[in-house]
């Protein structure tokens, strides 16, 4: 019984080291979020960036410099409520445009 239990443990072992080798590690992260894999997945996020993607990468950017003691509390303030205002208003323009039936 306790063969069994050391053959099942080790083809577990043995998988969670294949499942790691086959994982791409990225080659970069930026902003603390957003990575890649290669150059060609970043040159595509580039290229294909709408503005929804835009917001959200300023989003990211603003609070990753604030993560990082770059602003002022005020500063942290001020664009803590422009992001607010710009969440709240893409929420209500979502809202409007599919209205519930």
């Amino acid at each position: 019984m306790s063969d069994n239990k050391e053959q099942i443990e080790e083809i577990s072992e043995t998988t969670q080291q294949e499942a790691t080798a086959d994982q791409k590690k990225p080659i970069a992260t930026l902003l603390g979020a957003i990575s890649y894999e290669n150059q060609k997945d970043y040159d595509n996020f580039l290229n294909g960036l709408t503005l929804e993607h835009a917001a959200i990468v300023l989003i990211t950017a603003a609070n990753y410099a604030h993560s990082k003691g770059i602003f002022t509390l005020d500063e942290s303030e001020l664009i803590a409520k422009a992001i607010k205002r710009m969440t709240t208003k893409a929420e209500e323009s979502t809202e409007t445009s599919n209205p519930e039936q």
